[in-house]
């Protein structure tokens, strides 16, 4: 029987001034196949912006489960859109290519999680993630 483990992520969580992002699953999962590699935990502080990216060749999923976060994207036409999310019974599906960020209005941190998946290019062959500046 195996033992419970419990694994200290301290030196893994990557923290800016905006909040922290980590990849508790990267490098342990038992089937890697089965996980999306780049599944993360995000947290972005009261008046931050995470994001101002896009990905050409993956869909990404955001998961907010703790906070409100004001979601920004870019549409098909080039029209700058915004909502207001918040609470823990929302997914978003981003396209590959759609320009998009995530900004937290206050006064409490919000937390979700995040993942992207496709086909795209190889690695290497194309950037995954390129800066797009929207908010």
């Amino acid at each position: 029987m195996s033992a419970v483990e419990f694994i200290d992520l301290s030196s893994e969580i990557l923290e800016d001034a905006r909040g922290f992002s980590c990849y508790p699953l990267r490098g342990r999962a038992a089937d890697p196949k089965g996980l999306p590699a780049a599944f993360h935990l995000v947290s972005i502080a009261p008046g931050q912006v995470r994001g101002n990216h896009l990905h050409p060749g993956r869909q990404e999923w955001l998961y907010p489960f703790h906070g409100t976060g004001r979601f920004i994207w870019e549409d098909t036409a080039g029209q700058r859109r915004e909502r207001l999310i918040s609470g823990h019974r929302l997914l978003i599906r981003i396209p590959p290519g759609v320009a998009h960020a995530l900004q937290n209005p206050g006064p409490e941190p919000l937390y979700l999680l995040a993942w992207r998946e496709g086909e795209g290019e190889p690695p290497g062959e194309v950037q995954e993630t390129v800066p797009y500046l929207l908010g």
